[in-house]
């Protein structure tokens, strides 16, 4: 019974992070075997309002067939779960580099990590990541874009990287204006302060999990409860 609750609550806190998108390269691995695939191009690949992982990744193509130039495809957990043409918005799609896929290496994960190494660092806080890949126009290499966002919706700071090997290519700087030393403490929190909190709210549960299987024991043996909070609690 104590082993049971304490896996369950971990298994909790995994599941904080495993989001409904999954991996950013499984979803480009599932869109590249779809028919419209063969005739479409990889032009980006975007996750918006990550806390880390998004709740699905939008994949846009650029095919001539169809309406506006662009298709635009969603995957969450391994399917795709959207197709649609929009007619605006996307002029600019068939202008830009086809992403190289066999070039892409680094996975959404990866990013979230340096995203928050490097705003632990500056103090920074954030509420929210979104994620976006695509080709370099001037390099013709694929990059990751991480733009980090306050509880107010405001950009906190933006990031990019290296989708081949993961380098840093523009270190995360807050926009000018934004001081990463006022309220540090307050800024810090962000999703920082969501893992930290959920991380001893979970250690929390397990002792009290642990405690109230040995009162229930005691108070089975002996009908008197000593230790540990009762179910109810």
């Amino acid at each position: 019974m104590i082993r049971l609750a304490i896996f369950s609550l971990f298994t909790s806190a995994a599941s904080v992070f495993a989001g409904n998108a999954g991996s950013a390269l499984t979803a480009l691995q599932i869109i590249s075997v779809h028919p419209v695939a063969q005739s479409a191009a990889f032009v980006e690949l975007r996750g918006e309002r990550g806390e880390p992982v998004p709740a699905e990744w939008i994949v846009l193509l650029a095919d001539p067939s169809a309406r506006g130039g662009v298709r635009e495809l969603t995957v969450a957990n391994g399917q795709i779960t959207g197709e649609r043409t929009p007619l605006a918005g996307f002029s600019d799609i068939a202008s830009r580099p086809a992403l190289d896929r066999a070039k892409v290496l680094v996975d959404a994960g990866s990013v979230f990590e340096i995203a928050q190494r490097e705003a632990v660092q500056c103090e920074l806080g954030f509420h929210w990541i979104d994620y976006s890949l695509a080709t370099n126009p001037q390099t013709l290499q694929p990059e990751w874009t991480a733009r980090l966002y306050d509880s107010a919706g405001s950009i906190a700071g933006t990031l990019r990287l290296s989708a081949v090997g993961g380098e840093v290519i523009e270190p995360l700087v807050p926009p000018e204006g934004v001081s990463t030393n006022e309220d540090s403490e307050k800024r810090v929190g962000g999703l920082v302060g969501k893992v930290v909190d959920f991380t001893e709210s979970t250690a929390k549960k397990v002792q009290n999990a642990t405690l109230r299987t040995v009162g229930d024991v005691q108070e089975f043996l002996v009908g008197e409860r000593t230790v540990g909070p009762k179910e109810k609690d």
